[in-house]
């Protein structure tokens, strides 16, 4: 009976002692993905992370977001000229190895594509709010994962002056 109870003592302590190392803080800043901005005429703007699956040495994190309509809900648009150039610069992280911009005018998601080369794109001609939407996705060997961000744009015709 002593050597049940001592043996059962034994695999309490061992399997607290092996759960312990999962249940300290998790450092985010190493597995979620990178932060994302938009320049505009050497002006550098943040964008807002949404939806996003990433791992990074056997650790991951998922999480799920409204679309950019709703997570652009109270931010200010970056003004722009129509026709000007937008960039999209990956901080402190690699750069991923797909990308896609879209936007939408309204809270239907039109997703309407836009062409964008080394993560620059062209802002539309027409006057109005833009949600944009950036898809990064990364696959490599020390990161594995996707991530949208999405800012909103206003083109107009007087930030050219």
């Amino acid at each position: 009976m002593r050597v049940l109870i001592s043996m059962l003592g034994l695999g309490i302590i061992l399997l607290l002692t092996g759960c312990s190392g999962m249940s300290g803080s998790v450092d985010t800043e190493r597995i979620t993905p990178p932060e994302a901005v938009v320049i505009v005429d050497e002006d550098t703007y943040e964008t807002v992370r949404g939806s996003f699956c990433w791992s990074n040495n056997r650790q991951g994190v998922c999480e799920d977001h409204s679309g950019s309509v709703d997570l652009l809900a109270d931010k200010e648009p970056i003004i722009v000229a129509p026709g000007e150039e937008i960039t999209i610069d990956i901080l402190d992280g690699p750069e991923p190895s797909e990308y896609s911009v879209d936007f939408s005018l309204t809270d239907q998601y039109e997703n309407i594509v836009v062409l964008a080369v080394n993560n620059k794109f062209i802002a539309p001609t027409e006057e109005g709010l833009y949600y944009f939407s950036y898809f990064a996705r990364w696959k490599n060997k020390a990161y594995d994962g996707d991530a949208y961000y999405a800012f909103l744009i206003e083109v107009d015709e007087s930030a050219r002056e």
